[in-house]
């Protein structure tokens, strides 16, 4: 199947969802990021980042559908902090990322490339962003706020840090805290 044949026109009135797009999907949907192992992919993405088991599952879900905007878009398209959180992770298991992931399932390489910096690429990150959360509606419907919040609020400040937690005390803010206790 050639790439081509994924890539939408925002703005004609092409239908989002073609046999090829379908397929593509299809694909994404089978990746199993929760193989029968101790820890495996999801559960270690959520003892790394403090997320309860369905909270890492539900990022994975917004990971998938990253990606395949990633292939469908014409233009380059900007992860929100929790999806990059996932892609940083899978990029370590490397092996199933390029041959599983990019090899079988999404066809094609998808590289993360890091932000230059400055005023210009935190520019375009935005705008690309903005893009991305107009595709996601287009192919998913409104994406859930906690997973991909609005444009200004992506960019306010970095959310997470990686700190050794062996040499550090993490306390969370009250509300964080209290907002936790009432998901339970």
């Amino acid at each position: 199947m050639q790439r081509a044949q994924l890539k939408i026109d925002l703005q004609s009135g092409e239908p989002a969802w073609t046999p090829a797009r379908r397929d593509l999907w299809r694909r994404i949907e089978q990746h199993d990021f929760e193989p029968d192992t101790p820890l495996n992919f999801t559960r270690r993405l959520a003892r790394d980042h403090g997320w309860g088991l369905e909270e890492a599952r539900a990022a994975v879900e917004a990971y998938r559908r990253f990606c395949f905007l990633a292939i469908v878009s014409p233009t380059p398209v900007t992860p929100s902090e929790v999806v990059d959180e996932v892609w940083h992770q899978h990029l370590i298991y490397s092996r199933d990322y390029w041959m599983v992931w990019c090899g079988e399932r999404l066809l094609a390489p998808l590289h993360h490339d890091p932000t230059s910096g400055g005023p210009e690429a935190q520019a375009t990150y935005r705008r690309q962003y903005a893009e991305t959360l107009a595709l996601h509606e287009r192919f998913f419907g409104p994406p859930r706020q906690e997973l991909w919040p609005a444009t200004h609020l992506r960019f306010a400040s970095p959310r997470y840090h990686v700190t050794d937690r062996s040499r550090w005390l993490v306390v969370p803010k009250p509300i964080a805290w209290i907002r936790h206790l009432w998901r339970r």
